[in-house]
């Protein structure tokens, strides 16, 4: 066979033969888009011979030219309507198209075409069922493609339609288990701190309920002695003595049933209008069977009356606050409540004269089950100022503290008043 003779069709075949086995190969570990458009561009200039090709993506009513292999430059990065190019016709006719002179054909913009080297061409859909794309190759002298050479395009644009189409199920399915992974990891962390949190309530119940349970069987023993000899006086001290160990222990049960409800997310809010200045009023006269000797509430109230909210998570808070401003501040001290409504915004501040947060301790003071070092002695879970926090969250708003030791601590409550539900 000497140079001049033309290479036998068998070793043609063989040749494409190989070349589309190798790209099915590739292909087939693609996990990208970026990685399918370079095989792909490679395999279809050496399929067909041609000088060009390029990768064409479906974009909604457009055709974006997303990657090329080409001798010169082509339409790389490029948009064009469906109806305005050569790909799109393609696409929506859901068929190869053949042009053997760019310039005698009426489906091409010749514009478009002039800067480029390209004077015939190819394109073929990406899958012949709703097209997603296409690949076109191209060519800088007049050139008639072989019907195998359009059937080998075909086959390799049918073969990318496959690979895009397992592309996305593998994304999808690598998302899912992202996902689902995501999940078991929270939920894990959740149990953990469930766990956590469970322990450290036994661990708080046991602690705070045997002191006043002693108290209560020990005043119960004394009053039934002190009956028998009419020693009135003795008598009521005990009776006090057991109303405040149960008060304490109610205390405990609801700080427990609050924790437990918010760590579920099954706090529901309820929103209604009421007058905050007679609910105030309403919390302190409760809490005055609390105060210790010579504590005294002074409560002042400024601007509109009536807000919309969650009237009963609001009361859980100043109660709590409230509870915290008796046991922490000492005998014949005043505890100041200010209340303030305008224009919807609503603030309550409150102060007392007690003990203070040690400064080291303050950032940690909303962390559940934390009580600073000052407090040792003093009954309390560590739950309360964090149940504080969450509920405030409930309510869209804010709470802040500024606090310094043996002088006392002053809390400020922001929310607004919503708009009464229909």
């Amino acid at each position: 066979m000497s140079l001049q003779q033309p290479i036998p069709e068998v070793i043609i075949h063989n040749q494409a033969f190989k070349s589309i086995v190798l790209s099915v190969q590739q292909l087939s570990l693609c996990r990208n888009i970026e990685t399918v458009m370079r095989i792909v561009r490679r395999a279809a200039r050496e399929l067909t011979g041609a000088d060009g090709a390029t990768f064409v993506l479906r974009e909604n009513n457009m055709c974006y030219y997303a990657d090329e292999d080409a001798i010169g430059p082509l339409w790389k990065g490029q948009r064009f309507p469906m109806h305005s190019c050569i790909s799109g016709w393609a696409m929506l006719n859901k068929q190869p198209a053949v042009i053997e002179n760019i310039y005698n054909d009426s489906r091409i913009p010749v514009d478009v075409y002039k800067p480029t080297f390209v004077k015939s061409l190819v394109m073929v859909p990406i899958r012949s069922i709703d097209p997603i794309g296409a690949i076109g190759t191209y060519w800088a002298r007049l050139h008639v493609p072989t019907e195998e050479e359009v059937t080998l395009l075909q086959s390799l644009a049918d073969i990318t339609a496959v690979t895009m189409e397992n592309i996305n199920i593998y994304n999808e399915l690598e998302l899912r288990v992202k996902d689902r992974t995501s999940e078991l990891i929270d939920s894990l962390k959740r149990e953990r701190e469930m766990i956590a949190m469970k322990t450290n309530l036994i661990s708080v119940a046991s602690h705070e309920f045997k002191t006043p349970l002693s108290s209560i069987l020990s005043s119960a023993a004394l009053i039934e002695d002190y009956i028998e000899t009419t020693q009135v006086e003795k008598c009521t001290k005990h009776i006090g003595r057991i109303k405040s160990s149960v008060q304490h222990l109610i205390d405990v049960v609801n700080d427990f049933l609050a924790m437990d409800q918010l760590e579920q997310g099954k706090t529901e809010m309820f929103l209604e209008s009421f007058n905050l200045k007679q609910l105030v009023t309403d919390i302190t006269e409760q809490m005055e069977a609390a105060l210790k000797a010579g504590q005294h509430i002074r409560y002042i109230h400024r601007g509109e009356t009536e807000i919309v909210q969650d009237k009963m998570i609001l009361r859980n808070i100043l109660l709590n606050l409230l509870s915290n401003a008796c046991k922490y501040s000492h005998e014949n001290r005043p505890i100041d409540l200010y209340t303030e409504v305008s224009n919807d915004n609503v603030i309550i501040k409150m102060r007392d004269y007690g003990i203070g947060i040690p400064e080291e301790d303050q950032s940690r003071i909303f962390s559940n089950f934390f009580r600073a070092k000052n407090a040792t002695g003093i009954q309390g879970t560590g739950l309360g100022l964090n149940i504080v926090k969450r509920y405030m969250e409930l309510l869209n708003g804010t709470v802040e503290f500024v606090s310094l030791p043996n002088e006392g601590t002053t809390f400020t409550l922001k929310f607004r008043s919503q708009t009464p539900e229909v």
